[in-house]
């Protein structure tokens, strides 16, 4: 995308500049990053999303005797780590 945006800064203004500063005004200065869409991949499941919500129950449910699942219940906020 740098280079894209080296050309069109040239055509335009008839200003040229290195490739690597225009990459650290995108990222630093505008806050912008270049990243390539990925599509779904094509292994994922249908039903993608019950199936972690069935995982999250399960291993909620497993941790100290479910006192997790209970506060996951009410609204409160979970963090944890799952293998």
């Amino acid at each position: 995308m740098t280079n894209e945006v080296v050309h069109l800064i040239k055509d335009e203004f008839g200003v040229s500049y290195h490739p690597g500063h225009v990459s650290r005004l995108l990222r630093h200065v505008y806050g912008l990053s270049y990243s390539i869409p990925r599509p779904e991949t094509p292994t994922r499941p249908e039903d993608a999303e019950e199936i972690l919500a069935e995982r999250l129950d399960d291993a909620l449910g497993e941790i100290d005797g479910g006192r997790f699942r209970e506060a996951a219940d009410h609204g409160e906020t979970v963090l944890g780590f799952f293998r």
